[in-house]
This record gives C-alpha cells, structure tokens and sequence, in this order.
C-alpha cells in the first residue's frame, strides 16, 4: 500500500489540464542542449506513465519504476494501448535497480520532493547514478523553498467533471518550516453521477521543499557533477513566484 493507493484511479483525472506533451518537449530540448539526443531513458518515479509514454513516442528507448503498484498497472495498460513497448516496473525510486547503461534519467512531477530527507534524496540520486552511462544526465523537478516561504501554503478546492464522474479534491496543508516540509492533506469526493454514488478518500501526502544548495550538495556526494537549477519550464534562475524547478546533473566520467 503507498500513498497513492486510493488516489491512483483519480490521478490522471485529476490532472487532465497537465501538458505532458509540452513538457517531454521541453525536457528533451534540455536534454539534447546538453548533447543528449536520443538512446535509453528512465523514468524514475514514473506515475501512470504519461511522461514515459510520451518520450517513447519521441524515439527513446524508454523504462519506467514507481513504488505504486496501481499506478504501475495504469501505465502499463496505456503502453500497450498505444502500441509501445515500454516495460514498467512496481520498485521504489530510492533503491538500485537492474536499470543500466541509461543516456538520461529523469524524475518528473516533484519526485524528489516526495523524499522525506537528505538521506532519502541521495538515495534517489544514487539510483539515478547506477543506471547511467559515465556521462549521462539527469534531470528532476522539486518545489523550490524560496517560493514555498515566500508564499505560504493555502487551501485549494479543484472540481473536475468527465461524465458521468466528477471529481471534487480540496487539499488543505500544513507547513512544518522547522523540518522544511508540507503535509498536503487531499480530500477527494468521487462521484458517478449516473449511478448516484459518492466515495470519500482522505490522502496526506508530505512533501520536502528543498533548495539549491542542498539539491547540489548530495549530487556531488551522489556522483553527479551539478549543471544547473532553474524555475519549471524556463532556464531562469529559480525565483519566489513558482514553486517547481528542476536540476540537471551529469554523471562523473571517472569516480
């Protein structure tokens, strides 16, 4: 059981407005500005599959690990609908996989913010480290601390309707500055309306906001050589008016 047990059939609901598309273009134009154009490439934390789907129909040699097991299902069922061959696999992100010889790894959507502490974060990193080739590149999102501080959290209420389902998910948080973490209290109404039936489902999800010093720090422990922090989407310096960026890394050519 993980936390996105009960949320997992609701998830791509949930996050219909979110263009995967757009952002595997913009990863892949990262990547390749970093002279990685193509070959094998590991999601790390790979959801329902939406980003590893879309960087195989891109031409990559593409593997996908999320500790959910529904999730897990979810995207390998979209895989083969879509035709590609993509081999998910149920393991959690922070322990070394059979996964090697990678061009690119990429964490996407706040994996690494999911990571409680500095020890499980550089778990992640050196799971990510393993399955690279000497000069591969890594590229994570995480909320950025600066914007986190700078605009406190609030509760959000978002109604999502696909008929017959409508979907009403109120997150309400808490903010632990002392331990530099979130705790995203979800509760979601799902209702089908055609069969006039409500189910309730009450997640907490604790996220770590991180900043760069310390995203660099346990990369270079990790392995890595650091290439950068950025605002989400951009390649400006991370800034107090958006909670995601995002790193790249490069794997050390020699230990």
């Amino acid at each position: 059981m993980t936390v996105f047990a009960d949320y997992a059939p609701w998830y791509d609901l949930v996050y219909q407005d979110k263009d995967y598309a757009s952002e595997a273009d913009f990863v892949e134009r990262r990547l390749r500005g970093h002279a990685v154009t193509s070959g094998k490439l590991l999601d790390l934390g790979c959801g329902t599959g939406l980003h590893a789907i879309e960087f195989a129909r891109r031409g990559w040699n593409v593997a996908g690990v999320d500790l959910s097991e529904e999730m897990v299902a979810r995207a390998r069922t979209r895989a083969a609908d879509a035709g590609l061959p993509v081999p998910f696999r149920q393991g959690d992100a922070c322990e070394i996989g059979p996964e090697r010889d990678c061009d690119a790894v990429v964490s996407l959507f706040h994996v690494a913010s999911y990571q409680r502490d500095l020890a499980r974060l550089e778990a992640l990193f050196r799971t990510a480290h393993a399955a690279l080739k000497p000069g591969g590149v890594y590229l994570f999102d995480y909320w950025y601390g600066g914007a986190v501080l700078a605009q406190g959290v609030e509760t959000r209420v978002k109604v999502i309707e696909r008929k017959p389902l409508r979907l009403t998910r109120i997150a309400q948080s808490d903010h632990d500055e002392a331990d530099a973490t979130v705790f995203v209290n979800y509760t979601l109404f799902c209702e089908d309306t055609d069969r006039s039936i409500i189910r309730r489902v009450d997640e907490t999800h604790r996220m770590r906001y991180w900043f760069p010093f310390e995203i660099e720090a346990s990369l270079r422990a990790s392995g890595f050589e650091p290439d950068g922090n950025y605002a989400w989407l951009t390649e400006d310096t991370p800034n107090s008016k958006t909670w995601a960026a995002y790193s790249i890394a490069r794997k050390r050519l020699s230990p």
